[in-house]
This record gives C-alpha cells, structure tokens and sequence, in this order.
C-alpha cells in the first residue's frame, strides 16, 4: 500500500511524483515552480465524427485542468519520483483537476530502469496486470542478451511456436490499479542499454476522459478493464 503523505516543495526540494495526498495544495505548489508550459483545459475529451473521419474534441462542460509540459531540463530538474531523477530532454506531463494530479507521464533516468522497477513493486504489490513481448531466441543477439542478464528469471520464459522456433517472451507493461489511480511501467530495449516509460493516472479522469490519449477508454487496449461506464 502507498503512504499518504504531505508533499511539500519548499525551497531546493524536488516535487516527489511518488508521492499523492489529496489534502496538499497541488495547484498551489505546482504554480509555484514556474513550470515554462502551462495551459488550461475546459472540460473532456469526447470521439466526434466528422464525415469519414472520427476526431477528439474538447467539451466543456465546467470542468478545468491545468497541464503542465516538463519541456526544458530546469522543467525536468524541478521533480523526481521516490528519488529517482528524470531522464535528460525527455520532456513530461502533470495534469492537475480539482487540486489534484490526475496524470503524470515521465521517463525515468534510463540507468535506474530495474531499480525504478523494484521501487514500484515494493510500493504498489504484484502487478494486476502484466503484458509480455518476445523476440526470436538467439543467444548471440543484443536484445536477448539484455533481457537475460536484467530480468528475473522467474520474469522470463522461452517458448515454442507451431514451427518449434523459439522465443524470449519477458514483460514490456507492468500494471497497477491501486488508491485510485492506474500506473503503467513500460521497459523499452534500445540498442545496448533499457529506457522506461511511466505513466500514472487517476481512475477518475480516466473514466471522465480528461487526458488526451486515453480518452477512449473503452477501446484501450490495456486499460480498459478499468473503465466504468
């Protein structure tokens, strides 16, 4: 279970994005960094057709978010989640509503990506969902080397098709939904090294379709399961 704890920015101190309490000022602390790309949202995201073609509209109907775009690397440096710091210009998205952070989606510092992983299980449990990928075993390629030597062997299994080829099946999506809001940690292979992808999302604007790019939710193709019409 997550601690709920008061999150304070004072002044040198890093906004911890682990960290949700529903009696902190969010609006109030995020205001007061200065963040460089900040815009108001009306209302939610709706599936409009117009003519052949089917596209997301804002309807306003009173409700306001504030998001905020992590674009430069003093934007980056103002937060880290559980100590861990935000990879160098990759940019980054909070959404406040209702003074409270609804969405956040950043990557974390591409080094800590298994610790980061432990961090999450740690704090949240095993997962509620888990989505795996594969890649055709060849003990001589990068990729399955890298997931050998950096997932837990219980994590990993080696499998075979109709045409007794085998492959590496390891987990890309790990999946929570606890306290209300859904994380999402995704862990991508470059070509010698794994980067990540965390988002985190409240049940709520999930389901009242507040951010942009989940805002189909009943055609989500992991989320979902998560939505209640």
């Amino acid at each position: 279970m997550i601690l709920l704890v008061m999150m304070s920015c004072q002044e040198g101190d890093k906004f911890d994005l682990s960290k949700i309490d529903d009696k902190t000022e969010v609006s109030k602390t995020l205001n007061s960094l200065n963040i460089s790309d900040v815009q108001t949202q009306n209302g939610y995201w709706e599936l409009v057709k117009k003519g052949e073609k089917v596209e997301a509209i804002l309807q306003d109907n009173g409700n306001i978010s504030t998001v905020y775009s992590l674009k430069d690397e003093q934007d980056q440096k103002l937060f880290n989640f559980d100590n861990f710091n935000i990879e160098k210009n990759t940019g980054g998205k909070i959404v406040e509503n209702s003074n409270k952070i609804v969405f956040v989606n950043i990557v974390l510092e591409n080094i800590e990506t298994f610790n980061v992983l432990k961090k999450l299980k740690e704090k949240l449990g095993n997962p509620d969902q888990i989505i795996n990928d594969s890649v055709f075993y060849n003990e001589e390629d990068d990729k399955v080397k890298l997931v050998l030597k950096n997932y837990e062997k219980n994590d990993i299994k080696i499998k075979k098709d109709e045409f007794e080829d085998e492959y590496l099946i390891y987990p890309l999506h790990y999946v929570w939904n606890i306290n209300g809001y859904i994380y999402k940690y995704t862990l991508f292979i470059n070509e010698a090294s794994f980067s990540n992808d965390l988002v985190i999302i409240s049940n709520k604007a999930f389901n009242e379709k507040l951010i942009f790019g989940y805002h189909n939710p009943k055609e989500d193709s992991i989320f979902k399961k998560y939505y209640n019409e």
